[in-house]
C-alpha cells in the first residue's frame, strides 16, 4: 500500500506541475566526431523553427559531469496549455520536413537521452530564462514515504541559497523519467557560481541547515552535472 501511495503522490504533483508551471523537455545530444560545429548549427536551425512554434530555446554545452562534445537541447513553454499547441504546430509543420531533409538522422550526432519536467514555482514562465546563464544541476531521487519531506529541504536550502546570488529552480521529472527531481542553479556567470559557492563554504547557516537534514535520509543524490547556454 505504501508503493501505491508513493506512487500517486508522484503522479498528482507531476500532474500539477506540468499543468500550471513552466514545462521543459531537455533531449542530451552527444556529437559525431569531428561534428560539434555542425550539430550546434543544427540546433540553431531547429530553435528558429520551435520559437516560431511558441518555444523557448536554450542550447547547453554540458561541462561537468558529462563527456565533452555532450549538449542538451532544451524547450520551454509556460505551461501544458502552450506545450499541447506547440506540439500541434510541430506535427503539422512544413519547416520540419524541409529540416528532416537537410540532416540524415545520425549524421552530426546522436540523442542519448530525452526527459520532460515542471517546474515546482507555478510562478516561473519560459521567458524567464531567456538570458543566456551557465548552471549546476543535482539530481535527487526521494525515499520512499519521504516525497514532501524532501521538498520541503529543497525550499529551505532555496532560501539560504539564493542569499549567496544563484537563482534556484526546482523539476519534477515527467515523461522519460523516474519520478526523481532536478535542482538547479542558475548563476550570470562562472565567477558568480564560484562566489556563491564559496559563500557557501564559509556560511554558518548553510553548516546549519546540512547539520539538520543529515539524519533524515529523505532523498539521496544520484547525479550531478554543470553547463552554460551557448545560443
Amino acid at each position: 500500500m505504501k508503493t501505491i501511495k508513493n506512487i500517486t503522490i508522484a503522479v498528482l504533483l507531476s500532474f500539477s506541475t506540468f499543468t500550471f508551471s513552466d514545462v521543459v523537455e531537455v533531449f542530451t545530444w552527444k556529437a559525431n566526431p569531428g561534428k560539434d560545429a555542425e550539430l550546434i548549427q543544427a540546433f540553431r536551425e531547429a530553435a528558429e523553427i520551435h520559437e516560431k512554434e511558441g518555444a523557448v530555446v536554450a542550447i547547453e554545452a554540458m561541462n561537468v559531469g558529462e563527456t565533452q562534445g555532450t549538449y542538451q537541447y532544451v524547450l520551454r513553454w509556460d505551461n501544458a496549455i502552450e506545450w499541447g499547441k506547440s506540439k500541434d504546430k510541430i506535427n503539422t509543420s512544413p519547416e520540419w520536413v524541409a529540416f528532416g531533409q537537410k540532416y540524415a538522422p545520425g549524421s552530426l550526432g546522436e540523442m542519448v537521452s530525452s526527459l520532460s519536467g515542471g517546474n515546482l514555482d507555478t510562478s516561473v514562465k519560459a521567458s524567464d530564462f531567456s538570458d543566456p546563464f551557465v548552471y549546476s544541476v543535482n539530481v535527487w531521487d526521494p525515499s520512499p514515504g519521504k516525497t514532501q519531506e524532501l521538498i520541503s529541504n529543497f525550499m529551505m536550502a532555496k532560501s539560504i541559497i539564493e542569499e549567496t546570488g544563484a537563482r534556484v529552480e526546482i523539476y519534477s521529472e515527467g515523461t522519460g523519467g523516474t519520478g526523481k527531481f532536478h535542482y538547479v542553479l542558475l548563476y550570470e556567470n562562472w565567477t558568480k557560481m564560484g562566489e556563491s559557492f564559496a559563500a557557501l563554504g564559509s556560511s554558518e547557516e548553510w553548516a546549519a541547515f546540512q547539520a539538520s537534514t543529515a539524519q533524515g535520509n529523505s532523498g539521496t543524490l544520484v547525479g550531478s552535472h554543470s553547463g552554460q547556454v551557448i545560443n
